[in-house]
């Protein structure tokens, strides 16, 4: 019984330590304030993946903020599997209304690995443009300086940049509860790792080099086939997620993918 109750306090107090030390370094952290600058003279161009796949909650306000980037050269390569996906209308509007900017829409369903978020930006990852990448999610508001934020945060050995969403307009009590757990829980843990050193990937929101990871056998091509009926997906209404104010690191060595 002592055994139990003194295993019990040592992980109180464990367990207490952990959460107060993890939120005074996420708190030093913002403190500082420093968002960084892109350490080369010139800005890379990008090219811009949203995969798309029906109607999220405020789907078109997400996806009309690709448009408004405040920077110099990128294109935007939204994938969907389905041309019957009712998406598909909003997202040719979107790229009539915004004729000065890059942007084109693929439609294709094959299968490179079964994961089906991988296998719709696949056919946008071959026609990239440009070797530097932003996968970014269809329900993802994206701020005018968005791609600047990422690049302040690459240094000579990262192999990506990945940046935590922050939830809010939720819908619902399952929305409800992934906002409080993202926005407090998991951003917490997740800027405190990064801060120390523990590099990790998280898909909301990536930058990396297409050159990086085709070396190491991305999206290789290896017979894909079609799939003869698309599998739907049925979930709860989903948050707008938010680009977070600060970004996180995954160097090539480390990185552990989520």
């Amino acid at each position: 019984m002592i055994v139990a109750i003194f295993a019990a306090g040592l992980f109180f107090l464990v367990a207490i330590g952990l959460h107060i030390g993890s939120a005074i370094i996420v708190a030093a952290r913002f403190r500082r304030g420093r968002r960084g600058e892109w350490p080369l003279p010139d800005m890379p161009p990008v090219t811009i993946l949203r995969p798309v796949c029906g109607l999220d909650n405020f789907i078109e306000v997400t996806l009309r903020s690709s448009f408004h980037l405040d920077y110099p050269h990128y294109e935007i390569l939204f994938c969907a599997s389905d041309r019957n996906d009712p998406v598909v209308a909003l997202v040719r509007r979107l790229i009539r209304e915004y004729p000065r900017v890059q942007a084109q829409l693929l439609i294709g369903d094959e299968v490179v690995n079964g994961n089906p978020k991988l296998d719709n930006v696949a056919k946008g990852w071959r026609a990239a443009s440009h070797d530097w990448i932003v996968m970014a999610d269809a329900n993802v508001l994206m701020p005018c300086d968005c791609v600047q934020r990422l690049l302040a945060k690459w240094r000579p050995g990262t192999g990506l940049v990945c940046s935590p969403p922050v939830g809010f307009f939720p819908s619902g009590t399952a929305a409800e509860l992934e906002c409080a757990f993202l926005n407090t829980y998991q951003a917490r843990w997740q800027y405190a790792a990064d801060s120390i050193g523990f590099g990790f990937a998280q898909g909301k929101t990536m930058l990396l080099k297409r050159s990086d990871f085709e070396r190491a056998g991305a999206f290789a091509r290896s017979a894909p086939k079609s799939r003869r009926t698309l599998r739907r997906r049925r979930c709860s209404p989903r948050p707008v997620f938010a680009f977070a104010s600060s970004t996180c690191r995954s160097n090539s060595r480390s990185g552990n993918a989520r």
